[in-house]
């Protein structure tokens, strides 16, 4: 997978409906933001884990989580595609030590070690 960075990164209320089309492609899941690069993951439990690892290095100090789409369109003005990320507009995920174990243990019971997805 190529590396996205974002056009914009656009705060909203609720997410729009996926969507795939020629000129358009929206799939909904999670972001996560460590310091201020984004990342989008279609589950939960990536998203989870991998800012929780993330958040391990001496590099990060703050992370968010996020319900998020990510999406691709077409623009002809620019002859190109933009990339877009909706964050929903509110407090995040709710994090603790329970979730934090749960999360963490649901990713790591469906790595699929051949592939890079991920096997709820």
């Amino acid at each position: 997978m190529m590396r996205v960075e974002y056009d914009e990164v656009v705060q909203t209320e609720r997410l729009k409906s996926p969507i795939s089309a020629p000129h358009l492609e929206r799939a909904n899941g999670f972001a996560v933001r460590l310091e201020d690069q984004w990342f989008w993951f279609s589950g939960l439990e990536a998203a989870y884990t991998f800012g929780r690892a993330g958040r391990m290095s001496i590099q990060v100090r703050s992370w968010d989580l996020v319900e998020a789409a990510t999406e691709a369109r077409f623009d002809n003005t620019l002859g190109r595609d933009v990339f877009t990320l909706y964050v929903v507009d509110e407090e995040g995920i709710h994090r603790d030590a329970d979730t934090d174990r749960k999360l963490i243990r649901r990713f790591a019971d469906g790595v699929n070690l051949r592939s890079s997805h991920w096997n709820p």
